[in-house]
């Protein structure tokens, strides 16, 4: 069976039957396709790894202070009596042990033992330093055991060594309880991801969905149509208003091309109703060729004429959408407002009239006029 995710039966239908191959190819749905759906799982699955591996990080260090706390005040303690007294302390700790997790040996100044439970004085482990990670060998009626202990080193007044140590195979059983635990719960958690991850990802569909069908309507002149907005301030509801600004601007500018087909079909009536009945006269009624060739003038000028109309009707419509302001240049308004000035002084000293025109440029090369006149 071939679990096909992408690729040209993505469309098709849900199980397809491969026809001379005996294959059966099976289309996943639209949504388990998605980028949603797969980074949701991904990043739940990932967090449930996560917080189990904080879970036990936490837990174990909280074990293995409270252990190096207890093995720390029991070597005090232990230290503190009396060498009778201290051989009995160690009896009675190792008689109490039925787990066999506490280990004690007291070494004499040349490292032979003297009691307790331990083979030998650890090598690696150093005298009257801190808590210890050690390799020791375990001494009792069932034999040798080597194990791996946390231990503390004490010297004593009278130059021997007591060991004081406790197996971590706690933090072992701790470790395998909680990865027990994540392979019970990675299947819910796996399941819950993609529950998780399907609902998101539908409600992603269902919204380009509807917006796919949105545009299908307005493709077909449904001009009016607007994407709808939530108001959570959701990316969608950013992508929907800028949308609807490109649909407003749409809808106005198709709004426009057609008043202008309008007014230009207005415009053009009257001189191409007029070329059309100059024709029929001429044809109807002209005996000579010039009397032809005058009507023909005549329509020729109506045509011009027509053509200047519509002319003239785009470029209103390109001045007033701002789209003839790449034909727009600079224009030096001090020379224009001179030449109008020079224009009119003639017509002025004819009425008796004093005209003053004051010019001053600004950064951008525009002329500001102030102008008066006085009888």
């Amino acid at each position: 069976m071939h679990v096909l995710g992408t690729g040209p039966l993505a469309d098709a239908p849900l199980i397809h039957n491969a026809r001379g191959t005996g294959s059966i190819f099976v289309s996943l749905p639209d949504f388990v396709r998605t980028t949603t759906f797969r980074w949701i799982s991904i990043a739940f699955a990932v967090c449930i790894l996560l917080f189990s591996a904080f879970v036990y990080w936490e837990a174990a260090g909280y074990m293995l202070s409270r252990m190096d706390v207890a093995i720390v005040e029991e070597s005090r303690v232990i230290a503190a009596d009396t060498p009778d007294r201290r051989l009995n302390a160690i009896e009675d700790r190792l008689s109490e042990d039925p787990r066999r997790i506490k280990l004690a040996g007291l070494f004499g100044a040349d490292r032979h033992r003297i009691a307790g439970n331990l083979e030998s004085l650890p090598a690696t482990l150093p005298v009257n330093a801190t808590v210890q990670t050690a390799e020791i060998v375990r001494v009792d009626q069932r034999g040798h055991e080597a194990m791996t202990v946390r231990a503390v080193a004490r010297s004593l007044p009278d130059g021997n060594v007591l060991v004081i140590a406790h197996h971590d195979g706690e933090l072992k059983a701790l470790a395998e309880v909680v990865a027990r635990a994540l392979l019970l719960a990675l299947p819910f958690a796996i399941g819950l991801s993609l529950a998780i991850g399907a609902v998101l990802s539908v409600r992603v569909q269902r919204r380009v969905a509807g917006l796919n069908a949105l545009v299908r309507r307005i493709m077909t002149g449904s001009l009016s149509e607007r994407v709808p907005i939530s108001g959570l301030d959701h990316p969608f509801d950013k992508l929907a208003v800028i949308a609807n600004g490109m649909l407003d601007e749409i809808e106005v500018l198709v709004t426009e091309m057609a008043g202008v087909g309008n007014e230009i079909a207005h415009d053009l009536r009257t001189p191409l109703t007029r070329v059309r009945v100059g024709l029929e006269r001429a044809r109807a009624n002209a005996t000579t060729l010039a009397e032809l060739q005058g009507a023909t003038d005549r329509a020729i000028g109506a045509l011009d004429q027509s053509l200047t109309i519509i002319t003239s009707l785009l470029r209103i419509t390109e001045i007033e959408n701002s789209r003839g302001k790449a034909n727009f240049s600079d224009v030096a308004l001090a020379e224009l407002v001179r030449e109008v000035g020079d224009l009119y002084d003639p017509i002025a000293e004819d009425r008796q009239i004093t005209c003053r025109s004051r010019l001053r440029a600004t950064r951008r090369h525009i002329a500001t006029v102030t102008s008066s006149s006085r009888q």
